[in-house]
């Protein structure tokens, strides 16, 4: 299984020295610059005690969307779906995950507009704006925090502050560039990217010449060496120089090569989409109600946002960005399982299984022919009803071992030999 997000992002707090700044001071790209006061009133607003942490299906993330939509409105931008930013999607999560009977179905907003150039191609820039609300649904890292205000400045008030200034940026920068700007503010990515699934399962039908996906995910907390993660390089074989040459004076780049990660471009990567995943690091408030507005690291935001501007446009003026599937990045697994069946669960509770959302090339599940979109429902004896059986099960598995894995392909029953 994959590490959880919290392990994930503290693999990739090292500090890694990147290529220095010889193309910075020569190739900007427009003097559009990001607006550090702007950043800061975003994140104010979004990460203050009024919006109640923002729970996906909370008052407070109603009072985010309707802040979000105003903010696209007053820019002139258009919605991606009929008259309103709001896209609306469902899941069920269990707020006890050993009782099924406290499954609940949460309601989520998405907010998406477009900037429409009626280019032949189009970029999605993201974030997520959802947080963990009072704890609700038990993802915080503090012990006994519930009905305590988690405001999420870093995780994720500064990705969405990035997002809507270079709404700004692009809108109003009196240039027509020559593709599409996506700009979309998920929901439910807490809970298991609940919102960009939604979106990256019609965005192709409504942009078909869709060609880069670029993710903030926690991009607030710049520390002093000004290291900077950058995931997904492997999605495509021009990223690697592209996030180099344009890297901001200073900067300390980390690359990581996978498409797969804890947030919202993975939902994108599995559509076939190049990504880019860009990340500051985990600190000691991640997922804790002391992550607030006075803790960001303005002028930092304000450099990687400009970054971000000149990545996008240049990526605009690539005549092609072929799609490369990549391999997970090397990690040490979670102590309690000595394996893995390398796929990418959904975090969605259902009453015939656990969905895959994802399988990864050369991993057992894929190896015995598992595929994306089939639902597990055993392995071996152990019956998997969701993601917590599903680590139980995993749980009781040795290296080496084979094992018969049930799934559901269109409403039939197969079963696969796995060798763990």
């Amino acid at each position: 299984m994959f590490l959880s997000k919290t392990n994930f992002k503290k693999i990739f707090t090292f500090s890694l020295v990147g290529v220095s700044a010889l193309y910075f001071s020569q190739k900007k790209i427009t003097s559009e610059q990001a607006n550090e006061d702007n950043l800061k009133k975003h994140i104010y607003y979004l990460a203050s005690d009024e919006l109640q942490g923002r729970l996906t299906g909370s008052e407070g993330e109603t009072k985010a969307a309707n802040y979000l939509s105003a903010e696209f409105k007053k820019l002139g931008l258009k919605p991606y779906e009929g008259k309103s930013f709001v896209q609306g999607f469902e899941y069920n999560v269990k707020l006890n995950p050993h009782d099924d009977k406290t499954s609940t179905t949460v309601k989520g907003k998405n907010v998406v507009a477009v900037l429409n150039n009626k280019a032949g191609k189009t970029i999605v820039i993201g974030a997520h704006y959802d947080h963990l609300g009072l704890n609700e649904h038990h993802n915080s890292t503090l012990a006994n925090s519930d009905g305590q205000i988690h405001n999420g400045a870093d995780d994720n008030a500064s990705g969405t502050a990035a997002v809507l200034e270079l709404a700004r940026m692009f809108s109003q920068n009196k240039t027509k560039e020559n593709v599409n700007y996506v700009f979309a503010l998920f929901s439910g990515e807490e809970d298991g990217l609940m919102g960009s699934k939604k979106l990256a399962e019609t965005i192709k039908t409504n942009y078909p010449n869709t060609i880069f996906m670029i993710n903030m995910d926690m991009v607030g907390r710049l520390n002093s060496n000004k290291d900077l993660t950058i995931g997904g390089v492997g999605t495509s074989p021009i990223l690697s120089d592209l996030v180099k040459k344009y890297k901001p004076e200073g900067i300390n780049l980390g690359l990581d090569e996978s498409g797969v990660g804890p947030s919202d471009h993975t939902s994108f990567y599995l559509k076939d989409i190049p990504v880019l995943f860009l990340f500051t690091g985990t600190h000691n408030d991640y997922h804790k109600p002391t992550d607030d507005s006075d803790k960001i690291n303005y002028p930092g935001q304000k450099i990687i946002t400009n970054y971000v501007f000149n990545l996008a446009n240049a990526l605009g003026h690539e005549k092609e960005i072929p799609f490369t599937k990549t391999k997970v990045a090397a990690t040490k697994a979670v102590p309690k399982y000595k394996v893995s069946l390398g796929i990418m669960p959904n975090y969605a509770d259902s009453k015939e299984g656990m969905g895959i959302d994802g399988v990864i090339d050369n991993r057992p599940a894929a190896n015995a022919g598992i595929l994306q979109g089939d639902t597990l429902t055993r392995i071996g004896k152990c019956e998997v009803k969701e993601v917590y059986s599903y680590m139980d099960c995993l749980a009781k598995i040795n290296a080496g071992e084979e094992h018969p894995v049930t799934v559901k392909r269109n409403g039939e029953e197969k079963v696969f030999n796995v060798k763990f």
